[in-house]
């Protein structure tokens, strides 16, 4: 809600921390004040976090209570406040009580106070009639109006004369039980009052912040990709089924650690029906949780993440081989890709083949930075040269991969030159004959409801890692298409490429402060580019290995039968 310091601030002179939080503008006429500042009590930084939190949640409960203006109070929360005030006079004096004949005087006058109230109810009162209390119900609010008072403002709360009146009464009872507990201890008894059991827990006013409302805040405000939404949707309903709560702001550590276990031991993926794997309900279902609910801590919605602490232990698995494609599977992929195209596959598709994984290979891109790439996203460019004291312009082509044409993790566009090998090749008289719109699929043929968490270049790219374990690639070692980007990686570092270059051709973050200033223009990363080494291979028969195998089989066995 509010803006201002998320951390204790040390005051200047004392050395004490303090917490400090600027009131929101629109609540300054309500709290009085521009300012929220509180001491922590404390020199010492850990001891000043924790009470930064508690005191960070009153302060949010009460500028929240007022905000939302009078309320209406039940009868179980006129208890639960009683029942606050209770706990927090034993708190106040339980250690060293003193005397126990000043708590036994105290107990005797709330006692008194609730009797002859009692007995006054329903007997005529002209001081009722002209000031709407009793004159008992005057004197119990002489003794305990400030009290009262005190608690509301402490927590924000705006009530109607008619339910201050009602916690007034109710803070009678209460005090006389807390002045009893008081006396007991006074006198050696230290053993639990049975009177505390009987107030409510506290409750708070208004409706409760469900998980589902949280996530649809997060959404709007945050715009995360359909990637993430169609991900985290399922997991974060699921929490919200398995914790039980109404309120987001009652999860609890406990409840993460819970479900954490619950993952682990009995739930099963979705998608394949098999046991969760560790790695997946660490990146998956925990991170989910806790990015969003480390968003509502930031936003001031809750006072922290319970899910931050929760760690998911993942066994160390060897690894045998690079997670690039090898030479090998390099060859045979980008062989495949110049095949003939089945008579089955659309144009579309047939593009993809053939483009998709040549493209992936000379510029280390993500499979869905390039087949949601459209005509309009190939530029031609020109680089400015030096030649026997001339400038020369030499044209080249680069693609600009941006969040405009789809997802792009970074949510940032860059600019990454062809390799020439693609240009000799015909990308760039392809491109031309597809015209400005998408080049790998069509718009047609997007399926109704599913453009924003299921787009059809998602589709391209997964029937491409489907087509490639087709060809025989099926180490689960490499992604089928990812794979491409760690080859590509490699092979910049084996061919020399500029580092900081390399990670701006791939969308990777500067490896220090000084990077992220400035840009790298598309022409400042052709010559990177071209030191990559061509890929020369010859065109493959068929398109996929194993249905040509089966195809062969099949004929095979027909020709035995006749």
């Amino acid at each position: 809600m509010a803006l201002g310091m998320a951390r204790p601030q040390k005051h200047r002179r004392t050395g004490v921390y303090l917490f400090r939080r600027r009131v929101p503008r629109r609540l300054r006429a309500v709290v009085g004040k521009t300012e929220e500042v509180r001491s922590l009590g404390t020199k010492d930084p850990a001891v000043a976090r924790a009470r930064f939190a508690a005191v960070a949640a009153e302060v949010e409960e009460r500028w929240t209570n007022l905000a939302r203006g009078p309320a209406a109070l039940t009868h179980e929360q006129v208890l639960a406040l009683a029942g606050e005030l209770y706990r927090d006079e034993v708190a106040a004096h339980q250690a060293d009580p003193g005397d126990a004949r000043a708590w036994a005087a105290a107990e005797f006058l709330d006692r008194h106070l609730a009797e002859i109230r009692r007995r006054a109810a329903g007997k005529p009162d002209g001081h009722r009639l002209a000031t709407g209390w009793s004159l008992p119900e005057t004197l119990a609010r002489d003794h305990h109006g400030a009290r009262v008072d005190a608690l509301l403002a402490r927590r924000g709360l705006q009530v109607t004369p008619e339910d201050r009146k009602r916690l007034v009464l109710a803070t009678v009872d209460a005090m006389a039980d807390a002045h009893a507990q008081l006396r007991r201890n006074a006198e050696g008894d230290y053993r639990p009052d049975p009177q505390a059991a009987r107030f409510p827990p506290p409750r708070r006013l208004g409706p409760p912040l469900t998980i589902a409302a949280l996530w649809t805040d997060y959404k709007e405000q945050k715009q995360p990709g359909p990637t993430t939404i169609k991900r985290w949707e399922p997991i974060l309903r699921k929490l919200e089924a398995f914790a039980g709560i109404a309120d987001v702001r009652d999860l609890t550590e406990d409840h993460l650690v819970l479900w954490r276990d619950h993952l682990l031991k009995t739930a099963a993926d979705p998608r394949t029906g098999r046991p969760l794997q560790p790695k997946t309900v660490r990146d998956g279902y925990i991170a989910a949780a806790s990015a969003v609910l480390a968003w509502a801590c930031e936003q001031r919605k809750l006072t922290a993440n319970p899910a931050e602490k929760i760690k998911v232990t993942v066994p160390a698995r060897p690894q045998l081989r690079d997670k690039g494609f090898t030479e090998e599977e390099a060859r045979t992929i980008l062989s495949a890709a110049l095949a003939p195209p089945g008579r089955l596959i659309t144009p579309q598709h047939a593009a993809a083949r053939r483009w998709v994984p040549w493209l992936c290979a000379y510029t280390g891109a993500r499979v869905n930075e390039i087949t949601q790439l459209r005509g309009r996203d190939v530029i031609e460019g020109a680089m400015v040269r030096i030649a026997d004291g001339r400038v020369v312009e030499e044209p080249f082509f680069f693609i600009r991969i941006t969040p405009e044409a789809g997802n792009v993790k970074t949510r940032r566009f860059r600019e990454v030159p062809l390799h020439s090998h693609l240009v000799e090749q015909g990308f760039v008289d392809f491109v031309r004959r597809r015209g400005q719109g998408p080049l790998f699929y069509a718009p047609e043929r997007q399926k109704t409801g599913t453009s924003g968490q299921n787009p059809t270049y998602v589709r391209v790219g997964q029937s491409l890692a489907q087509w490639v374990r087709g060809l025989g690639i099926d180490d689960p070692a490499v992604a089928p298409n990812h794979g491409w980007r760690h080859r590509f990686k490699t092979m910049g570092r084996r061919c020399g490429m500029d580092s900081a270059k390399l990670d701006a051709i791939q969308g990777h973050a500067q490896a220090n402060e000084g990077g992220h200033y400035g840009g790298f223009p598309a022409d400042a990363l052709k010559p990177e580019i071209d030191k990559h080494p061509r890929y020369e291979v010859t065109a493959a028969v068929t398109t996929g290995r194993r249905r040509t195998q089966r195809v062969e089989g099949r004929a095979a066995k027909a020709a035995d039968e006749k």
